[in-house]
């Protein structure tokens, strides 16, 4: 093997590799980032399509919601569940999907789901019914 060819193959071709690799990742960049794929992307509340609480066995009970969210096509991809209030007896989150900014971009009619477990906690008083919101989803439930 000549030395041109052993250099190429040594030194070259491992930096294509890792800028082809790069350039295939995701951006998880907020709306008006990066393009991701070549299109620039927006931030949408996801399709709740599963709420149930959980009850984890300790002293004071704490409890979590298990939500189960659409990603309602093959270019809708899971953002992140935020809290974004508690008010008396009800706990509020927000699930966002990112997705194309474009209605021109085309997309693979396949529905996904992904699923979140997000903590609310022990600071609840036994025997109160509280309801978490999820997206405008409800699901209630009585503190032990």
């Amino acid at each position: 093997m000549s030395k041109t060819r052993r250099f190429l193959l040594l030194l070259v071709v491992p930096v294509l590799a890792a800028a082809t690799a790069a350039a295939c990742m995701d951006d998880p960049g907020s709306t008006g980032g990066r393009p991701r794929d070549g299109y620039p992307t927006k931030v949408v509340d996801a399709p709740i399509d599963e709420l149930d609480v959980v009850v984890r066995e300790s002293a004071p009970p704490s409890y979590a919601v298990r939500i189960v969210s659409g990603l309602p096509s093959g270019c809708a991809k899971f953002e992140a569940w935020e809290i974004t209030g508690r008010s008396g007896t009800e706990v509020t989150i927000r699930v966002t999907n990112r997705v194309p900014d474009s209605d021109e971009v085309a997309c693979t009619a396949v529905y996904g789901t992904h699923e979140s477990v997000v903590d609310l906690g022990s600071d609840f008083v036994p025997g109160r019914q509280y309801t978490v919101v999820v997206n405008g989803e409800r699901v209630t439930f009585t503190a032990q």
